[in-house]
């Protein structure tokens, strides 16, 4: 889990800049979640974003984030979390870096 501070932006411009610079991945916002995710269904290839556009509070989140939950529900998903715990880092890494390139940037350039 990673929570990044920046001025207020907008949530409309920041999931549209999210597309244009992941255009490999899937950009999910149905149900109220954002998210980021490789291709369909997959435990090491989904970031979630949680943001507050008013106050430029960006928190991400991985399954990795919440091991004890799927350790109680399902004790070889968490084996496999674990053992993938370096790829699911290397893409909410890929991530932030997108969220920094996205809300650093200044306006009046």
């Amino acid at each position: 889990m990673q929570t990044l501070y920046f001025r207020p932006f907008s949530q409309t411009e920041f999931i549209e800049d999210l597309r244009k610079i992941f255009p490999q991945y899937k950009i999910q916002t149905s149900f109220g979640t954002l998210q980021v995710r490789t291709s369909g269904f997959t435990i090491t290839g989904n970031v979630k974003i949680n943001t507050n556009p008013g106050t430029g509070v960006v928190t991400t989140q991985t399954n990795s984030d919440i091991p004890m939950f799927y350790f109680i529900f399902s004790f070889p998903i968490a084996i496999y979390i674990r053992m993938k715990k370096d790829k699911i880092k290397r893409l909410e890494d890929e991530v932030v870096a997108g969220i920094n390139r996205i809300l650093m940037k200044d306006p009046h350039a």
